[in-house]
């Protein structure tokens, strides 16, 4: 799996907190969990940036393991479906950095919703977001919907960018800063 500037991460990041490669489960997400926590109990990360932080992460592995049930993506040689980093800048912001494997027909539909989320002020987000939970709309189970909401109500800054990598499969890059 090809790793948008890894390097990057590496040398101009002052602390790295997790960094997984690999295939993405519900078991190992608790685990990273539990590792997140351990980190917050013994480091400075305020708590309610900490709380942004779990939050977020949760909301970036499940779109992981979502997207590796695809079909299309059952099918790939690739050994791994997802990457994760969580750190801290040297100027004290704290990140994550996900990357996947998602089809070509996804492209679209989640290009449209960030980009939609992007341009919503954080008041519009929370009432979006509220509607959509009431309404059951966009649900975890349908992809690129609710999540990205969630995400943006705890992001200072949320991008993307898609590199094609087959005829119908695509990396999604998604980097976020996280909200003190």
């Amino acid at each position: 799996m090809e790793v948008l500037d890894y390097d990057h991460y590496l040398d101009e990041n002052e602390v790295i907190f997790i960094t997984y490669v690999g295939f993405v489960t519900q078991t190992l997400l608790a685990g990273m969990i539990d590792s997140l926590e351990h980190e917050q109990e013994f480091s400075d990360i305020p708590r309610g940036t900490a709380h942004n932080i779990f939050t977020i992460f949760i909301e970036v592995t499940q779109n992981i393991i979502k997207y590796a049930k695809s079909e299309l993506l059952k099918q790939t040689s690739y050994k791994s479906n997802g990457l994760i980093v969580i750190g801290k800048t040297k100027e004290n912001q704290y990140f994550i950095h996900s990357q996947n494997l998602v089809a070509k027909k996804d492209v679209d539909l989640i290009t449209k919703r960030i980009e939609m989320v992007k341009k919503l002020t954080p008041e519009e987000i929370k009432q979006k977001y509220r509607e959509l939970r009431r309404s059951g709309e966009n649900s975890h189970e349908c992809g690129a919907g609710i999540g990205f909401f969630e995400i943006a109500k705890r992001a200072k800054e949320m991008n993307y960018k898609f590199k094609k990598i087959g005829e119908n499969k695509y990396y999604f890059y998604l980097t976020i800063e996280i909200k003190d």
